[in-house]
């Protein structure tokens, strides 16, 4: 069993997901039967009781939410699964909204351009690298001011999905 919270960010609006079995879930606490099928790496098919949702999903990472598309609405969700609210509550943050020192690679790729070194001072959103994954070049910002600590990657190499690429100081 898997439970999730999902906060649609555009409103106070919150719903836990439980995904019980193969085949069946409980969404804000209503029993669904669902199937899916991607037909690409961010679009799938749903099926929940015997209805056909149309699905596009696409993290942005510099915000930290994930976009849904369902049936040409766009929705901004912050997914959260059991083990992410339990560490919330451990350490105190009721919001979420700690800013990480780790800058971790979002997904597998190439580093195609380095902009930062060691000891070098940044502020929010300034680009600290360019990855580039499937033929698309994402920059990857600072989410705060800070001094880069250390650079574990470099230009032209690949990275594994959540390598850790910058420490922050």
């Amino acid at each position: 069993m898997k439970k999730f919270q999902l906060s649609f960010l555009d409103s106070d609006k919150k719903s836990e997901v439980i995904i019980s079995s193969d085949s069946k879930a409980f969404i804000s606490g209503k029993e669904v039967e669902y199937n899916y099928k991607w037909l690409s790496p961010n679009v799938m098919i749903l099926r929940i009781d015997n209805r056909n949702y149309y699905i596009s999903v696409s993290e942005n990472t510099e915000d930290n939410y994930t976009e849904i598309n369902l049936d040409s609405i766009l929705y901004k969700v912050n997914c959260k699964s059991e083990l992410d609210l339990l560490k919330e509550k451990l350490s105190g943050n009721k919001s979420g909204d700690t800013v990480k020192n780790e800058i971790v690679s979002p997904m597998p790729g190439i580093i195609k351009k380095l902009n930062v070194h060691e000891g070098q001072l940044i502020k929010k959103g300034d680009v600290l690298l360019v990855l580039e994954a499937m033929k698309m070049e994402n920059e990857i910002k600072s989410k705060k001011d800070s001094v880069i600590k250390k650079v574990y990657v470099e230009e032209m190499n690949s990275v594994e999905k959540n390598e850790l690429m910058i420490l922050l100081g």
